[in-house]
């Protein structure tokens, strides 16, 4: 079930958060080339980032990838594990953070990619882009530079999921 707003009321609220909220990306590389979203939503409205959003409640880190990935691009495909981890937090012109996610970049395998690439979710538009493009373009979100920088020096490695999901018996017992 999809997390929404209630007469945009949210729970956490995403811009003067009180804590850091949990965010996933969808990384899908295939040779030299990238996949990206252009943003519709702020943060960074216009720029071209990574597909993802925020984790829904009881969601699982690939699950959240997948869901996002299938609904700002359209494709489909199997997620490896952890790529890349993100403390990303933006400041107003106060110095007061505006926003604060911890954003898990989760690599997907490009050889499972499947179903037809379109925009949607809060993605406008979606494309590939080779590696020295995302790199060149003032319009490319600096996060993304950052990381294809790193897949550069270090190259596609990935840490395996490790899920922990208990159910609570009593105060101190967990299933």
């Amino acid at each position: 079930m999809r997390w929404k707003c209630a007469r945009g009321a949210c729970p956490v609220p995403r811009e003067y958060p009180s804590y850091a909220i949990a965010a996933v990306a969808a990384v899908l590389v295939d040779g030299d080339q990238i996949l990206l979203v252009k943003r519709g939503q702020p943060p960074a409205v216009g720029k071209w980032s990574l597909p993802g959003g925020i984790v829904e409640p009881g969601e699982r880190l690939a699950e959240a990838a997948r869901r996002e990935l299938k609904e700002e691009t359209g494709l489909e495909a199997e997620p490896l594990g952890v790529l890349w981890v993100l403390n990303n937090v933006v400041l107003d012109s106060t110095g007061r953070v505006k926003y604060h996610y911890l954003i898990v970049d989760i690599l997907f395998d490009s050889g499972s990619a499947r179903g037809s690439l379109r925009a949607g979710g809060d993605a406008i538009e979606a494309r590939w882009f080779s590696l020295d493009e995302v790199l060149s373009r003032d319009d490319v979100s600096r996060t993304v530079k950052g990381l294809v920088l790193e897949l550069r020096s270090s190259g596609l490695r990935y840490v395996p999921f490790a899920d922990n999901v208990a159910r609570e018996l009593d105060a101190r017992t967990y299933l």
